[in-house]
């Protein structure tokens, strides 16, 4: 009787391991993968080998967006040589119409090396601190250096006038800012 037994619970689990074997040789198939290789992994694993192969990237997947992301490449790379075939030839009509108004006005309008080396350096940029004033109780500003200099001249503020820039801890008057002392004497 306990023969009998143990060969219906050994039956049972031969059942239930070619069910899994086949499940995870089905979905393998179904993914990319080895249908033959996991089958036996199922037979001899049931649960984790079911576990294994749905937890597994899908093959199949990546391989349709390997083929669309090649396709796409392809598609920008002749794109690109086109737009350049298209800009060297726009650039050369564009140089054989320069060559001929060069041609018809008998002058030369390319830049001999020379020119383009010696180049001068645009002047300076101006000063544009921003200045802070004060009349009385009241913030004026912001104003420039020059604008400051040209409200002195005319005495519209005086070398007591309190002053402020970012990057200075306080108000200063102006005759004792380095900016403005020797305007201010």
């Amino acid at each position: 009787m306990l023969a009998a037994d143990d060969a219906v619970v050994l039956l049972v689990q031969l059942v239930v391991s070619v069910v899994f074997g086949g499940i995870c040789s089905a979905i393998a198939a179904s993914r990319g993968r080895s249908a033959l290789g996991w089958f036996f992994v199922g037979l001899l694993t049931n649960c984790i080998g079911l576990v294994l192969v749905l937890v597994l990237p899908d093959l199949k997947r990546q391989e349709a967006q390997m083929r669309m992301q090649q396709m796409e490449n392809r598609r920008l790379r002749e794109q690109l040589a086109k737009e350049r075939q298209v800009a060297d030839q726009r650039h050369g009509h564009v140089e054989r119409r320069l060559g001929a108004h060069d041609r018809a006005l008998d002058i030369d309008t390319s830049a001999p090396p020379e020119l383009v080396e010696n180049v001068a350096n645009p002047p300076p940029l101006p000063d544009l601190t921003h200045w802070f004033y004060a009349r009385g109780r009241e913030r004026l500003g912001p104003v420039t250096e020059q604008i400051l200099r040209d409200m002195l001249g005319s005495r519209e503020i005086s070398a007591e006038t309190l002053l402020w820039r970012e990057g200075m801890a306080d108000w200063q008057p102006l005759g004792k800012t380095n900016e403005f002392r020797a305007d201010s004497a």
